[in-house]
């Protein structure tokens, strides 16, 4: 009696997905790691920060400050738009590999290209964000810290941050004497008021005139603060380093985290414009419906991540 011989199927070892993607999905893991640790970062040191003590109305309050948007020159539409547009860019990815998969590489180009032109949106509205910060000089290590009334334990543990910002506002006031541009009478007699009280008057017996110390800094980032207020009443930007309990630990994260993200966003745009470069040579087929898709992949970790930044930095 014979028997029929029936070859067993090939076994293949590994994971049942193709390499590519596996290796995409190991980037992203790290990537995920990576962002979660500066959010988580910056969470526990909004909601560790050491809290402020001053007197108010004859008590001594104790409170956690931090930076409203509205105090970093953030604004919360601006946030949102930037959040749409990403949004909207993973759309029109997905129907850029959608395309590709039905072998209509022209329709896959047209979005690419959507896709491309909204990742630069983006980082357009976030390069004038950024120039508002270096404008109003909010940035790591310039922000003044103290304010009047506060504990004798901040103002040591600033003192060296105090010394720096008074420097800086003294350099920042010649530069508004000597290019007053359009700045109101009103503004300009407070920078000239605020420039002579931080200046040291040396007692003139011919006309009785007093000792008169420089101003603390703690009354000059007041005055600053209150300068600015009002400026900003009148429509005028006035180029003064404000004062910001935890300012500049607000900008070391913000810079950090939402840096790192661009630097994400401008990693996928280079991405997106060698796409549109196949296309151009004609070289982009079906074939390349993987590589669209893991681009997207990637594409959609980037937008994810904005969507925490959005309400960590914007509305919370």
């Amino acid at each position: 009696m014979s028997e029929a011989n029936h070859s067993a199927p090939e076994a293949h070892m590994g994971l049942p997905l193709p390499h590519g993607k596996l290796a995409m999905w190991l980037f992203l893991v790290t990537e995920i790691m990576f962002f979660t640790a500066l959010i988580g970062t910056y969470v526990i040191l909004r909601h560790g920060t050491p809290t402020v003590t001053y007197e108010k109305e004859g008590k001594w309050v104790r409170e956690a400050p931090w930076p409203k948007p509205h105090d970093v020159h953030l604004i919360e539409w601006v946030g949102a738009l930037n959040t749409f547009v990403l949004i909207c860019s993973s759309v029109t990815v997905v129907l850029a590999h959608y395309s590709l998969s039905r072998k209509n590489v022209k329709r896959a180009i047209q979005y690419v290209g959507a896709t491309l032109a909204l990742g630069a949106v983006f980082l357009i509205i976030k390069a004038f964000e950024y120039t508002s910060k270096f404008q109003h000089d909010i940035l790591p290590g310039h922000i003044g810290e103290l304010l009047p009334n506060m504990s004798p334990q901040r103002k040591a543990a600033f003192h060296a941050n105090a010394q720096q910002y008074a420097q800086r506002i003294q350099g920042q006031l010649e530069a508004i004497e000597q290019n007053p541009g359009k700045l109101s009478q009103e503004t300009l007699k407070s920078c000239k008021e605020l420039q002579e009280a931080m200046k040291e008057r040396e007692p003139d017996p011919k006309t009785g005139t007093p000792y008169r110390p420089a101003l603390d800094v703690a009354e000059v980032g007041e005055r600053v603060n209150n300068i600015l207020k009002e400026a900003e009443k009148r429509g005028e930007s006035v180029h003064l380093t404000p004062t910001i309990p935890y300012g500049n630990l607000w900008a070391s994260c913000y810079f950090a985290m939402t840096g790192f993200h661009a630097l994400h966003v401008f990693g996928g745009l280079v991405i997106f414009a060698i796409i549109l470069f196949m296309g151009w040579k004609g070289v982009l087929g079906p074939q390349h419906e993987s590589f669209l898709e893991l681009t997207g992949l990637y594409w959609h970790f980037v937008d994810i991540v904005w969507i925490f930044l959005f309400p960590l930095l914007y509305l919370v």
